[in-house]
């Protein structure tokens, strides 16, 4: 029996650990570790006296956590270049953008969604890497936008450059920065004060994007 149901886990995942451990995963959720053949009034016990701690994390996690993964259910909403438009589930073939709000075909609309998001990122992204390669004059080979759900981008060692689509939601700034990082990563492959000091040069205040994107991390989860 819990003291609150505030603190009732997700899932108990059982394994030959010694001990039991608490964790609050990406969805804020309670996720307990505990040893094979352990007692449920022990882990209830457990979770009974952390209980102040669960609470403390997870209002934590809510006061951070502005984006809800998208349901298409109806009063959602979603982010493009930063902004926030109203979403309208509508009688159409095709997504429309129509001033604050965004209308996505009711049939098949996750998948059209995304297919819009695909190429709304690489038309912007793809403009955006070229001038700013050019005015720094860094180099590189292409550009993809591609499904990743836990980085924003990357760059392959021959200097292919990797954009998640979702990227197109953040405000544009902090999509410059992931763009001048991933720049700098075709003359620094790895994160050393050499890189750093490359991103700096072109950035000062990058540190705040880092930190945008360390306070949004859920914007990455909403579709």
């Amino acid at each position: 029996m819990f003291v609150n149901s505030l603190i009732e886990p997700k899932e108990i995942i059982y394994s030959t650990r010694r001990t039991i451990s608490l964790i609050i995963n990406s969805n804020g959720e309670l996720i307990v570790r505990a040893p094979i053949n352990c007692p449920m009034s022990k882990i209830e016990k457990f979770i009974n006296e952390k209980a102040d701690w669960i609470i403390k994390k997870k209002n934590l996690f809510s006061e951070h956590n502005f984006y809800s993964p998208l349901k298409f259910e109806g009063n959602e909403y979603l982010y493009l270049l930063g902004d926030r438009y109203n979403i309208i589930l509508a009688d159409s073939t095709r997504v429309r953008v129509k001033g604050d709000i965004i209308e996505i075909p009711k049939l098949d609309a996750r998948s059209k969604l995304l297919r819009f998001l695909s190429r709304t990122a690489k038309r912007y992204i793809s403009k955006r890497v070229e001038y700013i390669a050019g005015l720094f004059k860094l180099k590189y080979k292409c550009i993809s936008i591609t499904s990743a759900h836990t980085r924003w981008g990357s760059c392959s060692y021959n200097n292919k450059l990797n954009f998640t689509y979702k990227l197109i939601m953040c405000p544009k700034e902090v999509i410059d920065y992931i763009i001048v990082h991933e720049l700098c990563h075709t003359i620094e492959k790895n994160h050393s004060k050499n890189f750093w000091s490359k991103v700096k040069t072109i950035l000062p205040n990058y540190k705040s994007y880092e930190k945008w994107l360390k306070d949004n991390r859920g914007i990455i989860n909403m579709i």
